[in-house]
């Protein structure tokens, strides 16, 4: 399997972070291409990138303006619909930032303190526990210099330590999404998740939740998408998390 993931937000800028990844099943890969292309062509663009896509006060392209919400709405749909017609599993992970900086020390010497790395891990196990121990996984994700070696150092890591990913993880490479389809499909899920989040969090609405909703109903008739897997990670959950590990570590040293 391979399987696209992208960001969304920086700790230091925003009060959400996310990290989205999509996974085509291999013999739906080229059709998912083949389709978003169209997608880009009807719109009169070589490349989506969600940062110009949900800013409808400018336009979408020459081509095909698109200015104003619902208008903008309607042009990003169609490759929501492209994402559930062909691919088929979508995964994601949402950390409320303020949440994320009142946890315990302990926490953040296991987890580092950028929330970001959080989001990968949690993103990363989660698509490892959807294929059997005879499938493999790849992981490509975007060519950002500030995030590729972190991503590396983490993929490493994880790997070591942890014996599902030592046998499922067969490879993680940095791409140009200008080339690949799959990240502009991680960019624009990560965005939404990003935003749908700040809503969940902190009452932050946004005006592009029916594309949102679109990309979380129920599979319909003639679309291959099976999952689409959101974690919220709040101050409850990640509370949580960090007291399992206090725990862990207790009981690992009155063993020890």
């Amino acid at each position: 399997m391979n399987a696209f993931f992208d960001e969304s937000g920086k700790f230091k800028d925003n009060t959400v972070v996310s990290f989205c990844g999509v996974a085509p099943a291999p013999a739906q890969f080229q059709s998912f291409g083949v389709d978003w292309a169209h997608c880009l062509q009807d719109n009169g663009l070589q490349l989506l990138t969600a940062k110009d896509a949900f800013n409808a006060a400018m336009p979408l392209s020459e081509k095909n303006p698109a200015l104003g919400t619902d208008k903008r709405i309607a042009a990003l749909l169609p490759f929501v619909g492209c994402v559930r017609k062909h691919l088929e599993v979508v995964t994601g992970v949402a950390i409320d930032v303020a949440a994320f900086k009142g946890l315990p020390s302990h926490y953040f010497q296991i987890f580092g303190d950028d929330p970001f790395y959080t989001a990968f891990l949690r993103a990363v196990l989660d698509v490892l526990g959807l294929v059997d121990e005879r499938e493999k996984v790849s992981l490509i994700c975007d060519d950002e210099e500030q995030m590729a070696l972190p991503m590396y150092k983490l993929y490493r890591r994880v790997k070591l330590v942890d014996p599902q990913a030592h046998e499922k993880l067969a490879a993680i490479s940095f791409a140009d999404d200008r080339f690949l389809f799959g990240l502009q499909a991680a960019d624009l899920l990560a965005w939404l998740l990003r935003r749908e989040s700040g809503k969940m969090f902190h009452g932050t609405h946004y005006e592009y939740e029916p594309v949102f909703d679109a990309m979380t109903i129920p599979p319909q008739d003639g679309e291959n998408i099976w999952r689409v897997g959101f974690a919220f990670c709040d101050e409850e959950k990640l509370k949580s998390v960090a007291e399992g590990l206090k725990t862990a570590s207790a009981s690992q040293k009155t063993e020890g």
